[in-house]
């Protein structure tokens, strides 16, 4: 992948210092906020635009392909809602040795959000908030035993995309009836 993150457009610069930052060894624990936030938004795209300028590939913010939304239920399970279908699933949590990837089973395919690198940090509290991702499908059954394998064997042909978890220090309203 050659896109990374700003505010409103991915770009190449910015994956790169992710790419560096994550060669430098820092494993799946650069992804425990994300685990830990009670939602993660993902934006993945199947089309992007050309800088003019350098060449990059441009994801442009809100004119993603598809969007996804996992709220946590526990360590090892989210549940997922996806703009490319209806209702919600089940998907585990699995971390590489590498990487972070969300997995979910349905009609013999494997839908898996691979988180790769942290692409942008809170300036004040130096936290990651916007994560590189990327969002294959296939029918490979190894990626419940070598998900880090499965996802650099595919992700050439995978969707690029970013996820963050804007809400984590957001409560959930609390159900209150109407009299």
């Amino acid at each position: 992948m050659n896109c990374a993150v700003t505010k409103r457009v991915l770009c190449g610069a910015a994956l790169a210092l992710a790419a560096g930052a994550q060669a430098q060894g820092t494993g799946p624990s650069q992804f425990e906020n994300l685990v830990r936030s009670p939602f993660v938004h993902c934006a993945f795209y199947k089309q992007y635009e050309i800088d003019p300028r350098t060449g990059d590939r441009l994801l442009i913010e809100g004119k993603s392909d598809s969007l996804t939304h996992y709220q946590r239920l526990n360590a090892e399970q989210m549940r997922s809602i996806d703009t490319r279908r209806a209702g919600a699933v089940d998907v585990q949590v699995v971390r590489g040795r590498k990487y972070l990837h969300l997995i979910e089973y349905s009609a013999s395919m494997y839908v898996v959000t691979t988180i790769y690198a942290c692409l942008e940090r809170d300036e004040r509290t130096g936290s990651c908030i916007n994560y590189g991702a990327v969002n294959a499908r296939h029918f490979d059954a190894r990626v419940w035993r070598e998900p880090d394998r499965v996802y650099e064997e595919l992700k050439a042909h995978a969707e690029p995309g970013f996820c963050d978890h804007s809400f984590i220090n957001v409560q959930e309203a609390a159900h209150v009836p109407r009299k």
